[in-house]
């Protein structure tokens, strides 16, 4: 008997192919044709495959910022690779003989406006003069430029520069610049600067700049800004460093290792010392002092003490005699200079020479009323801020207009430092 076929396998064969295709829309699984059960005698079935995450893929540079590219200048030509003139004269380059060749050697380069050479072996004069490669020689004139080495001088009116390294002297009237090393001289009348180290002098009329290290001196009438190892000499000075001596009105090292010179003084590190009216180290400080003596009966003052070095700014109040019996009340401000040293533990001796003006009615300021001190002092360090001191030495008092009239007497002293 013939089987009778089954009507209705096509229509199923369609429905799991659209569950499968709607399924896989959705990111679900497929649902096949269930499968036959399998008999009890058939393998099991192989553990299914374990995923492997694929790699992730590598990033995609942003087209609107691409990575820098470096570009390394080229090495200048060599002086035998470059056209060669004996002698270049013009008006105002390319107006000159050696036009169309602005890289060209020569030996004397004369302008009348501005000159333009590649490389110099002797000497170019004029207005302006500008050298592309290296000058070997002397540049004279208002302004010259050096894009290269340059060994010899400069020597303008008002501006110089080099952008190399500069062995040899380079004067202006207003202002050098050096972008290398400085070997020799730099001096101008408005401002020196020089980018990298000085062995020589460094000296500006209102600005003396290095960007390294000077070895030998650097001056200037109004401001230095250095690191210096031998002398920095101007009314301001400024130094990370200083190995040497610091002389000036006003003196800021963040190291130094010598002397310091001026009116005020400031450092971070001191490892030497600081001589001046003012000097503030880290190392000693600012401390105020109370204290009286049988010439001025009481004193108040402030104490910049450096390493060994120290200065006392003070006022105080006195009730001197008059000739008639009487006394009169009489005010003083003061400066005393002196120097410490330590003995033993919290033990030091001290000597100073001091200066205090007096101020009482009906004496003119232009009349003498001076009194002047000469101190030896012991002190004994309690604490860092307490510092009992006692002294004696002599005093003289200096009176009177036309006729000065001079008394010394002796000096007994004794007052706390905080």
């Amino acid at each position: 008997m013939t089987p009778r076929p089954d009507l209705n396998a096509p229509a199923r064969r369609m429905l799991a192919a659209a569950a499968a295709l709607a399924f896989g829309l959705l990111g679900a699984p497929a649902a096949a044709d269930e499968p036959e059960p399998a008999s009890a005698s058939a393998p099991a079935s192989a553990p299914a495959p374990v995923a492997i995450p694929a790699p992730a893929p590598a990033p995609i540079s942003d087209p609107e910022y691409p990575p820098p590219v470096v570009v390394d200048d080229p090495p200048p030509p060599s002086p035998s690779a470059v056209p060669y003139l004996p002698v270049n004269f013009g008006f105002m380059y390319p107006i000159s003989t050696n036009v169309g060749a602005p890289d060209a050697f020569t030996h004397l380069d004369i302008a009348l406006m501005l000159g333009r050479i590649g490389y110099l072996g002797g000497l170019q004069i004029g207005p302006v003069g500008w050298v592309g490669y290296d000058m070997r020689g002397a540049q004279i004139g208002l302004a010259h430029v050096v894009e290269g080495r340059a060994e010899g001088l400069e020597l303008d009116g008002i501006f110089s520069i080099a952008q190399g390294d500069f062995a040899g002297a380079q004067i202006a009237g207003l202002m050098g610049w050096t972008s290398g090393r400085l070997t020799g001289l730099a001096l101008a009348g408005m401002a020196s600067y020089v980018y990298a180290d000085v062995d020589g002098v460094l000296a500006g009329g209102l600005l003396s700049v290095a960007r390294g290290k000077v070895r030998g001196l650097q001056i200037a009438g109004g401001t230095n800004i250095g690191r210096v190892d031998g002398l920095q000499l101007g009314i301001v000075n400024v130094s990370a460093e200083v190995r040497g001596v610091q002389i000036g009105l006003i003196n800021v090292a963040r190291r130094i290792k010598g002397v310091q010179v001026g009116v005020l003084n400031i450092t971070d590190k001191l490892e030497g010392e600081s001589l001046g009216l003012l000097p503030i180290p880290r190392r000693g400080g600012v401390h105020p002092v109370i204290w009286g003596s049988n010439s001025i009966f009481a004193n108040l003052g402030v104490k910049f003490a450096s390493a060994y070095a120290y200065s006392i700014l003070g006022m105080g109040l006195h009730n001197r005699p008059l000739p008639e019996g009487k006394r009169q009340a009489a005010f003083t401000a003061g400066l005393t200079l002196g120097a410490r040293v330590p003995i033993a533990e919290g033990f030091a001796v001290a000597g100073d020479l001091g200066g205090n003006r007096l101020f009482a009615d009906g004496v003119p300021l232009t009349t003498h009323d001076e009194l002047y001190k000469a101190r030896v002092l012991v002190s004994f360090e309690i604490a860092k801020r307490l510092v009992p001191f006692v002294g004696g030495g002599v005093a003289m008092a200096v009176q009177g207009s036309d006729d000065l009239r001079f008394s010394i007497l002796p000096e007994g002293t004794a007052g706390i430092e905080l």
